[in-house]
């Protein structure tokens, strides 16, 4: 070989290796230039996350590596959520929850564990937001960050209120306490720590210990100098003295919550009209309810059954019957719209569980996943449905049996007036009468202390699916406690069919914390000692 044969091959080979050097250092220099853009759009998004959200928009997710799509999914996900957006599905915080549960020594797996138990909570998957809520407080211990450990601790609260309330008011105690000891801690995690300890108390029937943590909470609240702040601790101690039938300090509350003119001036609104009515202040608690502007079907629901106690407890029947249908249909609209949110719910976790079977090979899997979703979608829904539609066919009839009675009594009224000897004894009768229209317009109208009524048909036919299909489930119960009365077997059927906290408030027509402490309450009925394991638990695995 010539010289200029070697030298022109010499020549060509160090091309070749310049080449690769410098694509090399450019692919270096990309990598190194998306690691920095994500370190600097996680930080954004614990301070500043709608900067975070604009930075991240620029990104070229394309080029991003498996590790730095999963930062980017996390750190997305956090900002949509500490922004205070609607985050409706789980294909962002899946892909980060995926890749860090194959690389659990990364530190940000704590984290993804986190968003992905508030997603399942969100979703009343309270099971596997226990597990995920469970392991991210457990490792950001052992990272030693308290933020954090305190953000999961709380959210495990909140699953453990339906679970264990006892464990759940202790986890609420060590709460207040690891917020009162970390340093920089701002006034609104302590705020929120004291206000989640008072509904912890609520839960387990202990109103007055309830009433001094949400005390605590106020007391903070006035060093903050929000007004914001201020009016929701007001709100909060308003519906405690309101539960407690303290209508002074109901209203007192109720009042500084609305003129201080938090960020919720429509709850203000509705919390200040309760309160009037608390306190008999009917015309007050209409001009309140005129100004309100409710924007979505509870909302609306929320007003019309508002206004239907004001007139039920002015003796306006006509009005509060006319008002209890205006909810009436507002219900039915936010069972409708409950009901799509479970369809797409079920369908899309139906279709990621396909998804994931075939890439696993799995196809008697995912056959059982299909059945199951769908089954399950399809019992809740009709079940939901066929007891509203009950329940309003039920109303309708008494209300409607409740005016004849009272057109009954107005003619007896008139027959009195033309015998003037028994006019004392007639008005007497005709007050004793007036009395048993009231109260069983009362009853007829939802509140907190009635149960929706059924049919003995119905209750029959829904025994009978329930023995039929769940093993002879309340033939069962009878037997093992026959101490129990027909409306605790019905509730316990109820509770068999695995309906939220959320769908039996809405059913019985009272709120969340009613409920809760109702269940609370059975646990002693049923024999139940062990403070950490529920009533829901024990009538799921009878």
């Amino acid at each position: 070989m010539h010289f200029k044969d070697i030298y022109r091959n010499m020549r060509r080979a160090t091309f070749y290796v310049i080449w690769a050097f410098l694509m090399a250092s450019v692919l270096v220099s990309c990598h190194q230039s998306h690691k920095k853009e994500l370190d600097l759009a996680y930080a954004l998004a614990k301070s500043n996350p709608d900067s975070a959200l604009v930075f991240l928009n620029h990104i070229d997710q394309v080029k991003l590596s498996e590790e730095d799509m999963a930062k980017y999914a996390l750190t997305y996900y956090m900002a949509q959520d500490k922004s205070g957006l609607d985050v409706d599905n789980d294909s962002l915080i899946r892909i980060a929850y995926d890749w860090y549960g194959e690389h659990q020594d990364d530190s940000l797996y704590a984290t993804a564990l986190y968003y992905m138990g508030k997603y399942f909570l969100q979703n009343d998957s309270m099971e596997q937001a226990k597990v995920c809520l469970d392991k991210s407080y457990s490792l950001s211990d052992s990272l030693h960050d308290m933020s954090l450990k305190c953000l999961a601790l709380d959210k495990l609260i909140e699953v453990e209120e339906q679970l264990a309330p006892y464990k759940a008011l202790n986890d609420a105690k060590v709460l207040v306490k690891m917020y009162e000891s970390m340093p920089n801690v701002t006034i609104y995690n302590k705020v929120a720590a004291h206000l989640r300890l008072g509904e912890n108390f609520f839960y387990v029937d202990s109103l007055q210990q309830a009433l001094k943590a949400e005390k605590n909470a106020y007391r903070l609240a006035m060093y903050a100098d929000d007004k914001g702040l201020l009016s929701y601790v007001s709100q909060d101690l308003a519906s405690t003295f309101e539960e407690i039938g303290e209508k002074d300090s109901c209203l007192f509350y109720a009042r500084q919550a609305y003129n201080l003119n938090g960020t919720d001036r429509f709850s203000c609104q509705l919390m200040l009209a309760s309160a009037y009515i608390l306190a008999d202040s009917i015309k007050q608690a209409f001009a309140v309810l005129k100004q309100a502007t409710p924007k979505t079907a509870e909302g609306r629901y929320s007003v019309f059954y508002t206004r239907s106690q004001a007139a039920s407890k002015a003796q306006d029947y006509r009005m509060a019957k006319t008002f209890s249908d205006s909810a009436c249909c507002y219900l039915q609209e936010m069972y409708r719209t409950a009901s799509k949110a479970k369809i797409s719910y079920y369908s899309s976790f139906l279709v990621k569980e396909s998804e994931r079977a075939k890439m696993q090979g799995k196809a008697e899997l995912q056959r059982w996943v299909f059945g199951l979703v769908v089954l399950l979608g399809l019992i809740l829904i009709s079940f939901v449905l066929y007891a509203y539609w009950s329940y309003r066919k039920l109303s309708l009839a008494r209300i409607a049996h409740e005016q004849e009675k009272q057109q009954m009594m107005e003619m007896l009224h008139q027959e009195e007036l033309s015998h003037r000897d028994a006019q004392l004894t007639v008005m007497r009768n005709y007050l004793q009468k007036k009395i048993e229209v009231v109260e069983k317009l009362n009853s007829i109208v939802p509140n907190e202390s009635k149960h929706i009524v059924l049919s003995d048909s119905d209750w029959t036919e829904l025994e009978v699916f329930l023995d039929s299909v769940e093993d002879l489930f309340v033939s069962r119960l009878k037997q093992k406690h026959p101490n129990l009365s027909k409306a605790d077997l019905r509730l316990m059927m109820l509770l068999r069919l695995k309906l939220s906290q959320k769908t039996l408030a809405s059913i019985y027509c009272v709120s969340e914390k009613a409920i809760k402490q109702k269940l609370f309450l059975y646990k002693d009925k049923v024999g139940i000692k062990n403070e950490h394991f529920s009533l829901r638990n024990y009538i799921e695995s009878f």
